[in-house]
């Protein structure tokens, strides 16, 4: 393990993104609470015992903070040994308490106060380089570092073909949907005469489920499978006010698309935008957001579903199965970004969304009955193995593929009867906000 990152719990997402970019580099972190095993002390204790370098989000609250101390005065013994590394990333003018002035005064700190905190995390990088001895690698100048934890390089991951796949997503809607149906309520309650846009549509059924509702006089579901929109055109054959099109964010102009598409349904303007898994599909979603902004009301809606990796846990994991299971989110090339739903609000916010609410962080198996939990587990953990024997279909030399796939076949069923442990607690990332605008 490479980097511990210190941090009180209101720099989480600075945590994230410095997370995010040096891991998209090759550089292995660590942070609570997404890496933490068994005793929550004893796992932070052996963490920064077995980091090469301690980096340290530096502001008013860390320094005052008993926790991140303690964590700075174990690994400041370690520096006294020449055995860490300690660098700290300044993110405000806040005064240093006397207990952390004394450990980092004399420290090369990171500025992230005068400098945007995209350019101090790839200063942060370039100063790693050297002291892990990595080969630097010089594209982050360009990075949207909200974007860089697994961005999708090709969307076009679905197929109609793929029937375990198929069968996931009806199940995850089967989940999912009594949690949200109160949310989509609250949002739509007082509206009427809505013209709705679900994005990205990849589960017709889905779709139809959350958006035939009385509050829409009419419903626009894009998708860039042909086969959806021709299952969902059939769907509503007798239903003219649910509508199918294709549109492949690679290949496609929705600045033409979109306006083309409204014209044939009779509308004006949007008033809902309806995103699920959307964001983790997209290269840079601010940019897919900003044209479809332009089209949409000043007191637009949106309802926005996705994934967090970085909520996940499982306790008790003795065995570490479901920490293994975790590492290989990262290398399934048809995953998408396992991060994505932490764009969520700040894309929002540079849209000029009035409020956005996150409605839930995670969903646990804590108050579930035997039913639900196994909606959860097929939901979250059956794509794996389908991904991985794919992948090593097309590539039948893989040799990483190898190794996952053999892993799958040999602890895959332990990993299910562990879950239904009768102690055993899951989080899954699933993320849940609305937005007005």
């Amino acid at each position: 393990m490479d980097v511990f990152i210190s941090y009180e719990h209101q720099s989480k997402p600075i945590a994230d993104n410095i997370c995010a970019v040096l891991e998209s580099k090759g550089v292995r972190c660590w942070y609570a609470p997404r890496d933490v095993y068994g005793d929550y002390a004893t796992s932070i204790v052996e963490a920064i015992e077995n980091c090469k370098v301690f980096v340290l989000i530096l502001n008013c609250s860390s320094s005052n903070s008993p926790h991140v101390l303690n964590e700075v005065e174990i690994a400041y013994k370690r520096i006294l040994k020449g055995e860490l590394v300690i660098v700290p990333f300044k993110v405000d003018e806040g005064l240093l308490s006397k207990a952390m002035e004394y450990y980092v005064k004399r420290l090369h700190w990171i500025d992230a106060v005068s400098a945007p905190q995209e350019q101090a995390i790839i200063q942060l990088y370039e100063q790693l380089v050297p002291i892990l001895g990595l080969e630097q690698k010089d594209d982050l100048g360009d990075t949207d570092i909200s974007n860089t934890n697994l961005v999708r390089k090709n969307n076009k991951y679905y197929s109609a073909d793929d029937l375990v796949e198929i069968k996931r997503l009806g199940l995850e809607d089967e989940l999912l949907f009594e949690y949200e149906k109160p949310y989509y309520d609250k949002l739509l309650k007082g509206r009427k005469n809505l013209v709705a846009l679900d994005f990205s549509t990849l589960n017709p059924r889905s779709s139809l489920k959350r958006l035939n509702r009385a509050e829409f006089d009419k419903v626009i579901c894009m998708a860039y499978d042909q086969n959806v929109v021709n299952e969902g055109n059939d769907m509503c054959a007798n239903v003219d006010r649910i509508n199918f099109f294709r549109f492949d964010t690679e290949t496609d102009d929705l600045d033409i698309v979109l306006p083309e598409v409204m014209k044939k349904c009779g509308v004006d303007k949007l008033d809902f935008v309806n995103f699920q898994m959307a964001f983790m599909d997209l290269k840079n979603p601010f940019r897919v957001l900003r044209k479809i902004k332009k089209y949409l009301a000043p007191d637009g809606l949106a309802y926005v579903r996705d994934v967090d990796d970085g909520v996940v846990f499982a306790f008790p994991d003795e065995n570490r199965y479901f920490a293994e299971i975790k590492e290989f989110y990262k290398l399934d090339p048809l995953s998408g970004s396992r991060n994505s739903a932490r764009q969520v609000y700040n894309t929002m916010k540079k849209l000029g969304a009035k409020e956005i609410n996150l409605e839930r962080c995670g969903l646990s198996t804590a108050s579930m009955e035997y039913d639900e939990k196994r909606l959860l587990f097929k939901s979250w953990f059956s794509f794996i193995p389908n991904d991985f024997k794919q992948l090593l279909k097309k590539e039948p030399q893989n040799e990483k593929y190898k190794k996952i796939v053999k892993w799958i076949d040999e602890n895959f069923d332990e990993l299910e009867e562990e879950f239904f442990s009768e102690d055993f607690l899951f989080n899954s990332g699933y993320i849940f906000y609305t937005v007005k605008f």
